[in-house]
């Protein structure tokens, strides 16, 4: 039972659920709390129960305290396809003014920037989901050009077993770092000039500590998504939609940026030496599978 009222307080938060119960007075501490609906093991509080459940269901799924609670998105290619679906909403109604109050916050390795064209062929990945990536790439990249700002905190991958430095990590880590240095890996000279002038707009600050791999677009939406070992792509997210609970990741990844950003610049005068931080991460990744291979 306990098992599947966390389920239910997952999916649907717990002001939501109604807990049915006998002996209010003797529930587990650890529910307590919550919405409780009492009723006596006779005909009588069999049938008090019956006229009383619709009104209590009708309260819990009105509650204000829990509109737009966490909601789980289970597939990675369900998720990657949702973050493009609300990035492209934005480039669809964007205004005169273009999208310069629009700011789109990332924790992640190396960012939906870095997907290269020329990964290689994966066989536990389906052409389904590279077209996807590729599509959040070129979706995120138009949106920075309508005037967008992104702000990104890299824990870039660096330390891994043999089997798990995937020849698409070494392809990534150079397409970002050409980024940087002015230069696209994407062929048509068009879509490179643009690849190198969204990245204008992007700030980034690195870390050494694994965080939750976050994407927040504008003040709209959230995403939240796990990662275990050398994993490809989110099998479970949270999505946030709520604007209170949008609001307090947005307050904590400022506060996670600037402190990520602030350590940079002291450990890595004057200006952090972004480039030449990932060249050093990703040469250790490689020293890493070097010894590995010994």
């Amino acid at each position: 039972m306990f098992y599947e009222l966390g389920i239910a307080h997952q999916i649907k938060g717990p002001e939501r659920v109604v807990i049915i119960t006998q002996a209010v007075e003797q529930s587990p501490y650890d529910v307590h709390e919550f919405r409780q609906l009492t009723y006596k093991h006779s005909e009588a509080g069999r049938a008090a129960l019956r006229e009383k459940l619709p009104e209590s269901l009708r309260a819990a799924a009105e509650t204000r305290a829990d509109q737009e609670v966490w909601s789980v998105v289970r597939g990675r290619l369900t998720r990657t396809r949702l973050l493009v679906r609300d990035l492209q909403r934005l480039v669809d109604n964007v205004g005169p003014d273009g999208l310069r109050d629009v700011t789109i916050r990332i924790v992640a390795g190396l960012s939906s920037l870095a997907i290269s064209d020329h990964e290689p062929n994966d066989p536990g990945v389906d052409a389904e989901y590279v077209e996807a990536l590729l599509a959040e790439r070129d979706t995120l990249r138009s949106v920075l050009l309508l005037g967008a700002r992104l702000k990104a905190v890299l824990n870039p991958p660096r330390r891994f077993a043999k089997s798990m430095l995937p020849e698409r990590l070494r392809v990534r880590y150079e397409r970002l770092i050409g980024l940087l240095e002015g230069r696209s890996d994407i062929v048509e000279k068009k879509v490179a000039a643009s690849d190198v002038a969204a990245i204008t707009r992007c700030e980034f600050a690195l870390t050494p500590v694994p965080m939750p791999n976050l994407f927040i677009i504008g003040e709209n939406v959230a995403y939240e998504g796990m990662k275990r070992g050398g994993t490809g792509g989110f099998e479970m997210t949270h999505c946030e939609t709520g604007a209170d609970g949008v609001r307090d990741l947005i307050q904590q990844f400022d506060r996670l940026f600037e402190d990520s950003r602030r350590e940079m610049l002291r450990a890595h005068p004057p200006d952090g030496r972004l480039t030449e931080q990932l060249r050093n991460f990703f040469h250790e990744a490689i020293s890493m599978e070097a010894a590995e291979e010994m």
